[in-house]
């Protein structure tokens, strides 16, 4: 076994394991009950202070059939939805995953004119429609 003379290169592998160990911990950073009344209150279109937050439970989230994303996050909610020109509070429930490039986000399928697309409500990058 190799044992270096020197203490100082001891104490700099040191100090890049524990650098390297706190951004591994930063990259998969947990979903917080205020960004997801955040989020949710950005896809429903009401105030996040609206919102009720509720359980967060860690799912894995079929997305279409064969493909299944690990790790992610159900938030079960109540929150104001606009129906027929009245508002009411209606509870639900809304997967969260999480991406480096948007940080955490969920996503709703929307019925389009031509064909579906897709709304993002993301953390980095706010609402996105993809068509």
């Amino acid at each position: 076994m190799l044992v270096p003379k020197n203490r100082s290169v001891l104490s700099l592998l040191g100090l890049f394991f524990i650098l390297l160990s706190s951004a591994q911990a930063n990259e998969g950073r947990e979903l917080t009950r205020s960004l997801a009344a955040n989020l949710i209150g950005l896809l429903h279109e009401v105030r996040s202070e609206e919102v009720t937050v509720g359980p967060l439970q860690r799912v894995e989230f079929e997305i279409s059939k064969g493909v299944t994303a690990k790790d992610g996050v159900c938030v079960t909610y109540i929150a104001p939805v606009i129906k027929n020109g009245g508002r009411r509070r209606e509870a639900g429930h809304q997967t969260f995953l999480y991406d480096p490039e948007y940080g955490w986000y969920c996503f709703v399928v929307l019925n389009l004119r031509g064909g579906e697309g897709i709304e993002l409500v993301t953390e980095k990058k706010g609402i996105i429609q993809l068509k």
